[in-house]
């Protein structure tokens, strides 16, 4: 999935369905479980494929050196923990199997939880961090090179990754421009303003290297997929 930016591979995304799957392109038995067998599909059109209402015209590359490492480096480190402790190590679809029984969404915090035995116990809180840049600099080389670097570092007192407080919202300064008006993000990429006046902010914390953001561990559940559950 992630070798497939977490996008369907026949439809591209157009059924808007949210599901995804992993597909054999020649049987189990007959191509087994490498990574040039294996495609992301999405549930639509995994359904139609199976039910014969599609064809799926794909070839994979047999060149997966990365997969290939990071195989021998996984078993490596299970045999290292199995020599210091009693171990025991999973699949993805038993952690996906999991994490629909109890009907919470996928996410890094989730798949850890599901992993760790989690059904029924207290959560704890997420917490995103961000690694940024330290100074105010530019880069020399590039197709924009050549353009001077007029902004200062602190604009109305505030300065670029300063962490704010907008509308009851705690987020960070992306952009500013000389004028005293900020682009405000989450860490996760989510746009809070485009361009908000200075005086409407609050600052919070002033920058560091580390962005360290509270995040929502139980994200909405998508219409239509029913309840969520919060454990």
């Amino acid at each position: 999935m992630h070798r497939d930016g977490h996008k369907c591979q026949c439809c591209k995304g157009k059924s808007k369905d949210k599901i995804l799957n992993v597909h054999h392109l020649r049987s189990r038995q007959t191509g087994g479980n490498a990574p040039s067998n294996l495609i992301t599909l999405c549930k639509t059109c995994h359904d139609q494929y199976h039910n014969g209402n599609i064809n799926l015209n794909i070839t994979r590359s047999n060149g997966f050196k990365a997969e290939t490492f990071m195989s021998i480096v996984r078993w490596k480190i299970v045999k290292e923990l199995e020599r210091l402790e009693p171990t025991e190590y999973t699949y993805g679809y038993i952690t996906k199997h999991n994490r629909i029984s109890l009907n919470i969404l996928k996410s890094h915090i989730n798949d850890a939880f599901v992993i760790a035995g989690g059904a029924t116990q207290d959560r704890t809180t997420e917490y995103l961090i961000k690694q940024v840049r330290k100074c105010n600099r530019k880069l020399f080389k590039g197709i924009r090179s050549h353009i001077k670097n007029t902004c200062p570092r602190f604009v109305k007192g505030f300065q670029r990754f300063d962490k704010v407080l907008y509308n009851g919202i705690e987020c960070f300064i992306f952009g500013r421009r000389k004028t005293g008006y900020f682009n405000l993000r989450t860490l996760n990429g989510i746009t809070i303003h485009a361009g908000i006046n200075a005086k409407k902010i609050k600052l919070l914390e002033t920058a560091k290297t580390f962005l360290i953001e509270r995040g929502d561990a139980f994200p909405p559940r998508p219409k239509g997929r029913g309840p969520r559950v919060i454990f």
